[in-house]
């Protein structure tokens, strides 16, 4: 691409030598560093901000949006409960089961103890009824087949892990050793797995990182009983996705030896059914913690305070970064208090409870093992993640295409944007304000791999800063957009993607034993009510959570710059109409990255 005309836009530092102003003083910085002042509470983490600066918080109209949505959604659910009530207890009370045995509380609590349970899948249709404001998500219909189960992993609510299949992935000496025997007859044909692979049909799901992440006592104490699954999908004649094998546990420990035992299409339907929800509950832990929370939320927040702190407003950098910042620091406050703190929602409601998923956060950033690595910045990059799972040719991946696009589009914006300031990469080298914020990033941000290794972290170039910034742009906007707004469709119908399982399953591998139903170990009825009223309002799209990249105003005042931004929405426009068209022909559209529904930042 060839360079636009440089509209040159000077940093203060420059300013100051051309004599036209003073650069900023040593006291109008420390306010800004006092303002945004680093906070040390998770030290193996991306660093964040303490508290909520003055000026970050959220707009008064978004905090009545927010409670409103809260609490309109807990009174319909609950009204919905109400009308499950009546008839409950008038059935115990006609069959003669209603008996005050209890001292203080009369029996109550064991009458209503039942009361919370699921006695049919049928029941959970209860909360989508017009008074509950709750729509029923269209994943209702087919949620338990398996087709609809391989279609998820590529346009779910986390369509980022699947990857091809390598041999070694399911050899004999491997963790998931899947052989011809085991997945075959399979319905409709027999399945050659080593021809599978050459032919690029075999896809893998695998959950490493979950490894032995609890322990049975404290399973038992949270009574909550998370998996660490392994799954290996068939891309059959019809391209369609269809999973063949899963293995509860990656390497299961001398307590669990059972767990080695792969559960197939030839299993009973209800052990195989249970397997499935296992992956779909994984699969919720890791994107509710790493790949939404981790993986944006949090990465993101250190470049926001990095950049505030060490760029001046008139820099271009500030103008092109800081609309993809709004509101960051005032959601992931409330993140940290609400989700992650002793009581909140990952301890009383999610998998792993509060230690689990504190050790998830720091395997997940810091790597486990041989087996995670640790998270590097420059890996997060779209082209990048898509080679490295190999799934560039991988058939109706519409996260993949619609991802692309906005990825290229973002790139094209950055770089031209920049090219209005840099004309050489000396200019990057001496701008100072730059070198400042890539070192503030490194230390106090406490970044790993913000460039490639033969890159050695240098900003030394116009391209170097060009893939930081389409990276931060790229995961605060198309990539956060993917892993949170599609939490109701599939997490609204919680036996889909339930966030914890009640029970063990160690009935699925022991003979002549009585099998557990699935309403068993799926989230009773209160947990189902926090579960969907979170994801309701986790949903909150544009304009209610922020401006989206389609209404964003011109963050410019330099004249090329803004014909720079005026360009990148008009082809914004262009990418919305041709992912509508293709999803006029789609039986279940993937809507996730439409512009018009990607927020300007991580502000939900």
């Amino acid at each position: 691409m060839g360079k636009i005309r440089r509209s040159y836009f000077p940093t203060f530092v420059e300013l100051k030598h051309q004599g036209i102003i003073r650069y900023m003083s040593s006291q109008y910085w420390q306010a800004v560093e006092k303002k945004f002042q680093w906070e040390d509470t998770y030290s193996n983490l991306p660093g964040h901000v303490k508290g909520v600066p003055r000026g970050q918080g959220f707009p008064i109209k978004k905090i009545f949006t927010f409670l409103g949505m809260t609490i309109k959604g807990i009174i319909g659910l609950l009204i919905a409960q109400l009308l499950h009530l009546v008839p409950y207890l008038w059935q115990k009370l006609i069959k003669g089961e209603i008996v005050f045995t209890g001292t203080a509380d009369f029996g109550l609590l064991t009458i209503f103890a039942q009361f919370n349970d699921w006695n049919s899948l049928d029941e959970f249709n209860e909360f989508f009824q017009p008074w509950t404001f709750f729509k029923k998500p269209d994943v209702a219909e087919d949620w338990n087949s398996d087709i609809e189960f391989g279609r998820q992993r590529l346009t779910g609510m986390n369509p980022i892990l699947i990857r091809k299949c390598q041999a070694d992935d399911i050899s004999p000496s491997s963790n998931f050793p899947v052989t011809d025997e085991l997945v075959n007859p399979f319905p409709g044909q027999d399945i050659n797995l080593a021809a599978a692979i050459q032919a690029n049909r075999l896809y893998i799901l695998d959950f490493p990182i979950l490894n032995q992440i609890t322990t049975k006592i404290l399973e038992e104490q949270l009574g909550r009983y998370p998996q660490s699954p392994s799954c290996l999908f068939y891309l059959d004649d019809k391209q369609q996705l269809i999973p063949i094998a899963i293995k509860l546990q990656y390497e299961p420990d001398a307590e669990h030896q059972a767990y080695r035992q792969i559960i197939t299409h030839k299993s009973p339907p209800e052990d195989w059914q249970a397997a499935k929800v296992a992956v779909a509950s994984a699969d919720a832990a890791y994107q509710g913690v790493v790949s939404h929370l981790l993986n944006t939320h949090l990465l993101i927040e250190a470049f926001s305070v990095s950049t505030y702190r060490k760029i001046s407003p008139s820099h271009i950098l500030y103008q092109l970064l800081t609309p993809h910042y709004f509101n960051t620091l005032a959601i992931n406050n409330m993140a940290r208090n609400v989700f992650l703190e002793r009581g909140g929602f990952f301890d009383a409601t999610g998998a792993l409870g509060y230690y689990g998923s504190r050790e998830l956060l720091n395997r997940g950033y810091n790597g486990y093992e041989k087996v995670v690595p640790k998270l590097e910045f420059y890996k997060l990059a779209l082209p990048y993640d898509l080679k490295n799972r190999d799934v560039l040719d991988l058939p109706n991946y519409y996260y993949r295409d619609d991802a692309l696009l906005m990825w290229n589009a973002i790139k094209d914006y950055v770089t031209e944007v920049l090219q209005t300031r840099y004309q050489t990469d000396a200019d990057v080298v001496s701008d100072r304000e730059a070198q400042a914020w890539k070192e503030e990033l490194m230390t106090n941000g406490n970044i790993y791999g913000l460039l490639p290794p033969e890159r050695d972290n240098q900003l030394n170039s116009i391209q170097a800063l060009i893939d930081i910034v389409t990276n931060v742009i790229f995961i605060a906007t198309a990539q956060h957009a993917a892993v949170n707004f599609g939490q109701y469709d599939y997490a609204g119908w919680v036996p889909n993607n339930p966030f914890a399982l009640y029970q063990s399953f160690s009935d699925l591998f022991t003979t002549n034993s009585a099998k557990i139903p699935l309403t068993k170990r799926l989230p009773n009825r209160l947990e189902t009510i926090k579960q969907m009223v979170l994801v309701k309002v986790l949903t909150m799209t544009p304009p209610h959570s922020s401006q989206s990249l389609l209404t964003l105003d011109n963050p410019f005042s330099d004249t090329s710059a803004k014909q720079v931004f005026e360009k990148f929405q008009q082809r914004l426009q262009e990418i919305e109409t041709q992912i509508s068209q293709r999803n006029s022909s789609l039986s279940k559209p993937y809507i996730y990255l439409l512009p018009s529904r990607i927020p300007q930042s991580i502000a939900i």
